[in-house]
């Protein structure tokens, strides 16, 4: 059964809307409204958690706004590219998804200030549709979209790390149709996962005290707490804390071969450079056109060992390049969530409804910024390290634009 969330009602999370207030509403119970709100005034007050509200918005709109183009961008040029390989497949993957967490985020920053807008006009300015209830709606389905641009991160760093320490043996492993595959799994798994959660929130018709008047508002299942703490658990907590280590690991290990192939590179440069030798006596011979000619036979066999020291082509070290700054992006993006998930271990009244909600709401700020930066940017690592991907860049190739808007 479910049942209705509203301004005045302080069960589940509705107490958030109290934060974008002066003062906190009347509840049910004033020892522990009393008690919340004296903690939380020693560390930030509900007129601070307004202000840093509106920073939020503001930065998570404009870093979203920029996400979504660099990511259509992204994906365009990727198409354009035909999609030849694994590779390509994967980057357009991560395209789609971080896209996709852009477009909530910029969903949560309207719904987000539309609601501040009716809370500081009394509720004098509304709207039909509760924008509190879409905020909350919108925050969950970003949820649910970036464990894809978690997964798919980690599993790009995963096969990039195997193919540049071990080549021989993963050097065809990314096919295309793996990486479909691959990326298909991560989606099913990411809406499959948070399904339950989603169940048990809907949008009805009902009357609103605070307008007077009827609209579509959020209503929430008593069971969805139970049901979003035992997801939680192992979807955020071990999940993330999982992928962040295999991403460093990953990231260690693509550095110290990228520093090998550097200096065998350099190696086979020094061994390159010398056009002519000395006379030298060589099994007896002192003569400088019987050296020579030795020299000239042993040459070809020097390129091949040239050849066999440089382990990675370039374009194997533009790709590890692009994967190293991507997956170090994600590293310290995804850092504030870790903190957050293992925080609400020792510290429980760290959440909603709880004495330091405040100090709660400002830490999700900031992770959610860390994690919009984190899908808005990747166009930069592609611009800088992928001569192809600037080569089919749609924006400065009108040819290939043109070609991709009439398909």
């Amino acid at each position: 059964m479910l049942k209705e969330i509203s301004p005045e009602d302080s069960n589940n999370v509705q107490l958030i809307h109290d934060v974008t207030s002066d003062k906190c509403l009347n509840t049910s119970s004033n020892t522990y409204t009393n008690i919340a709100n004296n903690v939380t005034q020693l560390f930030i007050s509900d007129q601070d958690i307004a202000k840093l509200f509106l920073v939020f918005c503001s930065l998570c709109g404009v870093i979203a706004l920029t996400g979504c183009l660099g990511n259509a961008i992204t994906m365009a040029t990727y198409l354009s590219m035909k999609l030849k390989d694994g590779v390509m497949i994967s980057f357009f993957g991560l395209a789609v998804s971080d896209f996709l967490y852009d477009v909530t985020m910029l969903a949560i920053v309207v719904s987000d200030g539309l609601y501040m807008l009716e809370r500081k006009s009394s509720f004098k300015t509304w709207f039909l549709v509760e924008p509190f209830g879409v905020y909350v709606f919108c925050s969950n389905i970003g949820v649910m979209i970036y464990l894809v641009t978690i997964l798919t991160t980690t599993f790009i760093a995963i096969i990039r790390c195997l193919c540049v320490s071990m080549p021989l043996q993963f050097r065809n492993l990314l096919t295309r149709r793996r990486s479909v595959w691959c990326i298909a799994i991560f989606s099913l798994v990411s809406v499959v996962s948070y399904v339950p959660i989603l169940l048990n929130m809907t949008m009805q018709e009902s009357f609103d005290m605070s307008i007077n008047s009827t609209r579509y508002r959020l209503k929430i299942s008593p069971y969805r707490e139970e049901i979003k703490t035992a997801i939680w658990i192992s979807r955020d907590l071990l999940v993330t804390l999982i992928t962040e280590v295999i991403v460093i690991v990953c990231v260690v290990i693509m550095i110290k071969n990228l520093q090998t192939a550097t200096k065998f590179r350099n190696q086979s440069v020094n061994y390159s450079i010398h056009p002519t030798l000395p006379c030298v006596t060589v099994f007896g011979i002192e003569n400088k056109s019987d050296s020579t000619q030795i020299i000239n036979t042993l040459e070809p066999n020097t390129k091949h060992i040239n050849i066999q020291s440089n382990k990675m082509s370039t374009k194997d070290v533009s790709v590890v390049q692009q994967v190293m700054l991507i997956s170090s992006i994600y590293i310290v993006c995804n850092m504030p969530k870790i903190l957050i998930n293992m925080a609400l271990f020792f510290v429980p009244d760290l959440a909603l409804e709880k004495p330091y909600q405040n100090v709660y709401l400002t830490v999700v700020g900031i992770m959610e910024l860390f994690q919009a930066f984190n899908s808005s940017f990747n166009i930069c690592v592609y611009l800088k390290f992928n001569s192809k991907f600037r080569k089919h860049l749609c924006i400065f190739n009108k040819q290939k634009c043109f070609h991709f808007v009439n398909i």
